[in-house]
């Protein structure tokens, strides 16, 4: 018989990363509050709180997340958390207003779920960003169409889709209706961790309560006066399905900031441009003013609609200005300790 931290992905953790741990020192984080977690052990759910060296040493995107498997020291009924174990997989935005911080969604992802409504939620641009940022992380990616029920035939909008982003599958169905459930079932795979994320209203607590064949998550209806979801989801927590598969529901996004480790992986999500950029002239070339570029070329020639390239252009802008202030920290941080260091040889030499 399987032990809970089992159910929950232990062992294909262990045999994706090659890591080795006695289970009564393991936790796994099912859902982050404001001053706590809610950690997974193998007596149930209990309750974390960081080790102090870890709190004060680690960056805010290395503390523990939903989806992390952590090592604990329980006592009573109670954990400290003393590491995050490694991650094979992590999702990241960049946090919201001015800040260049970079903020973690979840960890140890195999598949994500991008849930949209085919009511007033519809919007193909919104995807391409969620997209690059998981083409990012190298999560594989389906594109969820929910809320069919609506209408006579999805299939345009699903065609839609595909035009806008031909590497990534797409399928429509009704959470309401349970029309394409079973086939969304047949692509989650036990112990895996899956997650969804769509803005709120898109359906994704009524999604949930389908794959879960229970009324877990409160649904909430769109506001007809905006057409804009309320929130039902509140914070990000892990779940198990009946078959053996984990989802990480989240709550509805509003921004969704570029955080990208590798800037290129917008062009992997604009799959036509990335094929066409490697038939211009200069490796380096930014498909903006050089001579012989194919992207230009192609949009001159409208093979490549003029939005599609505009949302390239203002993706891949995003993505640089982020890597930029990245570079920029990280100077600084050096300027820093070097001065530190220069201070405390002059005080040395002071002494003597």
């Amino acid at each position: 018989m399987k032990t809970l931290l089992q159910q929950y992905g232990w062992q294909y953790y262990c045999q994706k990363t090659g890591y080795t741990q006695d289970e009564t020192t393991i936790g796994r984080i099912k859902c982050v509050n404001k001053t706590n977690y809610e950690v997974l052990s193998n007596s149930g759910v209990i309750i974390g709180e960081l080790s102090g060296q870890l709190l004060y040493s680690s960056a805010k995107w290395e503390l523990p997340q939903t989806g992390d498997w952590v090592s604990i020291m329980i006592y009573d009924d109670q954990c400290i958390i003393t590491e995050v174990l490694p991650r094979y997989s992590e999702l990241g935005r960049k946090q919201a207003g001015r800040s260049a911080e970079k903020q973690l969604f979840a960890a140890n992802i195999d598949l994500a779920f991008i849930v949209q409504g085919l009511d007033r939620d519809f919007n193909p641009r919104r995807l391409e960003r969620i997209a690059s940022a998981l083409n990012d992380a190298e999560i594989k990616t389906i594109i969820l169409l929910n809320k069919a029920d609506l209408l006579k035939d999805a299939t345009e909008h699903v065609q839609q889709i595909e035009a806008y982003l031909p590497a990534i599958p797409v399928l429509s169905l009704s959470a309401l209706t349970s029309e394409g459930i079973e086939e969304v079932k047949s692509l989650m795979h036990p112990q895996q961790t899956h997650i969804m994320i769509g803005t709120s209203g898109a359906g994704k607590s009524t999604l949930l309560n389908t794959l879960l064949e229970k009324e877990i998550q409160v649904t909430n209806s769109v506001s007809e006066a905006v057409g804009k979801g309320k929130h039902t989801t509140t914070n990000r927590e892990l779940f198990v399905l009946p078959n053996g598969s984990l989802m990480i529901d989240t709550a509805g996004i509003r921004e969704f900031g570029l955080a990208l480790n590798d800037i290129e992986a917008v062009g992997r999500t604009f799959t036509d441009i990335h094929h066409l950029a490697q038939q211009c002239k200069f490796k380096d070339c930014t498909h903006t003013d050089e001579p012989s570029c194919a992207v230009i070329s192609a949009l001159e020639d409208g093979l490549i609609s003029a939005e599609t390239y505009e949302s390239y252009l203002k993706l891949k802008k995003e993505a640089e200005h982020y890597a930029a202030s990245q570079q920029d920290k990280k100077r600084k941080g050096k300027d820093l300790s070097k001065l530190v260091r220069d201070m405390k040889k002059k005080n040395t030499k002071k002494r003597y």
